[in-house]
């Protein structure tokens, strides 16, 4: 046996922390310090160098119309860039921003650094005193004291200051949620689709034939111009307003622009969460009809699209077509890898990766375009938001919200249990608009009715059609007011019945209908469809009722009954031309070539009201 003592002590192996790092390459430039974070701001350092922090233009400028004052803070500068330019990630880009904020205060205030420090105890403490002071003035939410406080802390902390970020002061309680409002489907939701689909069918066509558009395809002129002139931009600045629109297509590749938007639109249609959309594989979609011919994505795969969560509703065969139409897009992206993204953003080196993992939003190129035709904002929360207010507003059923929502019935009890937020706005326009026409001396009943049909729905008869869907349609009409009727057997159909009675006229329950149209306006099935002919019809009436109005000797009306009718059809018309400003310009000119048949002449309202009174 060896009397060899064996050397138990184990080897040492080196480590990553007793391995000398590479030296960092750091610009000795304030001007070249620069940190880039796809996807959001990128952190020009020289902003720090002048009063008030300069916001810079698109290119990364200082805009040269501001008086720059340099405060000779290079060294602190070149600290803090040091501190931010390690691992930088999305919360480098939230500290700098909340870092820009700090300098604001401090350059506002006249304040100067304590002992060449400008992070001094002192100093800070006077930051947390003014942010409360702002959050009492309601001029700062919590939730924004808090991050500021965050990254105070977040400074100190990398400076090895750790007694003083823990003697920060603590900021109790949360701010009040506010979530994302639903879009107003006429106003706000409508033109922003118009707006996207017309840019979708623009860039396929352009991705087909292997071209690029000179400038974005969200581009129009006429709402362009008008948004300018309500900005009132002029010189320099109208012409960035208009040249955003090509400068756009010269960012990045043009790919990218089709993908945005398909993803956008996929979001309108079905409500789904960001990511996991964002997330999705081609091979990830397939789908599954259910009742009713709406259909849902059902995909086992990572629990894909939340599609058993989300999409619970389903969406329509229209719906379903424009996906199949994207995914044949995206297959073509992608040379037939099904495992690649199905919505993909092409980096600069034309790598492939998904939208989450290089951390950038759809919607936020999109979204400076939107406002620069001066259409709303988008995100997903809010093309959601809109849908489950729509089913609410149609369904009133709290319960189809929930699975749709994939929220607690409670949660959504306690958002809709007293209806939607557009309801109780149309319904606050429509008492103060009343309020007012009172005040002017309008009667009650007048001022009344007019509001009422002002702040109305209105549809188009796409809409309309899309509503009456799989409903009885059989006691349906079109009435000579140019109101629709959803059901002409109810209303005032039983007491015109038990009036033929009375008289000896025998009728059976499919002969009794309404005919009392003068009160469809009154009544709980009538609806207002901003069609050519309902609209021709309504116009052909009004004008019938100033006739009647110059010629009393005809006229069988009461005069407070007249005085409400026409009041009503004028805000209903009103309300037609908004819908419809095509269809309501085509029924006036039949109107001018004829008035609608039921009111060839002046005696036929007369003659209708013999014939159905």
């Amino acid at each position: 046996m060896s009397n060899v003592l064996k050397n138990k002590r184990k080897a040492l192996i080196p480590s990553k922390e007793l391995v000398t790092p590479k030296a960092q390459v750091e610009p000795l430039n304030v001007d070249g310090m620069v940190i880039i974070v796809p996807g959001y701001d990128t952190c020009h350092f020289k902003r720090f160098r002048y009063k008030g922090c300069p916001p810079l233009t698109t290119r990364g400028e200082i805009r040269k119309d501001i008086e720059l004052i340099d405060m000779g803070r290079d060294n602190f500068i070149r600290d803090l860039y040091h501190l931010l330019n390690t691992n930088s990630n999305v919360t480098t880009s939230s500290h700098f921003r909340s870092v820009i904020k700090y300098i604001e205060w401090f350059d506002s205030n006249e304040r100067k650094p304590i002992a060449s420090d400008y992070f001094h105890w002192e100093l800070i403490n006077d930051y947390m005193g003014w942010c409360a002071a702002q959050h009492k003035l309601g001029l700062m939410n919590k939730e924004a004291w808090r991050f500021r406080k965050k990254t105070i802390s977040w400074v100190l902390r990398k400076k090895g200051r750790v007694s003083e970020a823990k003697n920060l002061p603590r900021i109790k309680g949360h701010s009040p949620t506010n979530p994302y409002r639903a879009f107003d489907l006429e106003s706000e939701f409508k033109p922003v689709v118009r707006a996207l689909f017309k840019a979708f069918n623009v860039l396929i066509k352009h991705y087909n034939n292997d071209t690029v558009p000179d400038r974005h395809p969200l581009y129009d002129e006429e709402k362009v111009n008008e948004e300018a002139k309500r900005r009132d931009l002029k010189g320099t600045a109208l012409g960035v307003h208009r040249a955003a629109f090509k400068l756009a297509m010269k960012k990045g590749n043009p790919n990218n622009h089709l993908t945005k938007v398909a993803i956008l639109i996929c979001y309108m249609f079905t409500g789904i969460n960001s990511k996991p959309l964002a997330d999705l594989k081609i091979s990830d979609v397939s789908f599954k009809e259910v009742q009713g011919g709406k259909y849902i994505l059902d995909s086992e795969k990572g629990r894909a699209f939340y599609q058993e969560q989300d999409n619970a509703l389903g969406f329509s065969k229209y719906a379903k077509e424009f996906i199949e139409k994207w995914l044949s897009v995206a297959i073509k992206m992608s040379n037939g890898n099904k495992s690649a993204p199905l919505f993909p953003y092409f980096t600069l080196d034309d790598s492939v990766n998904f939208f989450s993992k290089v951390q950038i939003d759809p919607q936020r190129s999109v979204n400076r375009l939107l406002d620069k035709l001066g259409l709303s904002k988008v995100n997903p929360s809010r093309f959601r938001k809109t849908k489950m207010d729509t089913i609410f507003r149609v369904t009133e059923s709290v319960y189809l919200v929930s699975i749709s929502a994939n929220n607690s019935l409670n949660m959504v009890a306690r958002t809709y249990a007293n209806g939607t937020e557009a309801e109780h706005e149309n319904n606050l326009g429509a008492s103060m608009d009343a309020k007012f026409a009172i005040a002017k001396g309008l009667d009650i009943d007048s001022a009344v009715q007019h509001a009422k049909f002002k702040f109305g729905d209105v549809l188009d008869d796409y809409e309309y059609q899309r509503l009456r869907e799989g409903k009885d349609r059989s006691h349906e009409s079109r009435t000579p007011t140019g109101i629709r009727c959803n059901n002409n057997t109810k209303g005032a159909a039983q007491v015109i019945r038990k009036l033929l009675d009375r008289v000896g006229v025998e009728t059976s329950d499919n002969e009794t209908v309404c005919t009392d149209f003068l009160d469809c306006f009154e009544c709980e099935h009538h609806a207002l469809v901003a069609d050519v002919t309902d609209i021709w019809l309504m116009l052909s009436f009004k004008e019938t009722l100033q006739q009647l109005q110059q010629t009393p000797a005809i006229n069988s009306m009461p005069e407070t009954k007249y005085i409400k009718l026409f009041n009503t059809v004028e805000s209903i018309l009103e309300r037609f031309k908004e819908k419809s400003k095509k269809n309501y310009k085509h029924a006036k000119e039949k109107l001018k070539e004829a008035a609608h048949p039921l009111y060839s002449n002046v005696y036929s309202l007369n003659d209708l009201l013999e014939v159905f009174s």
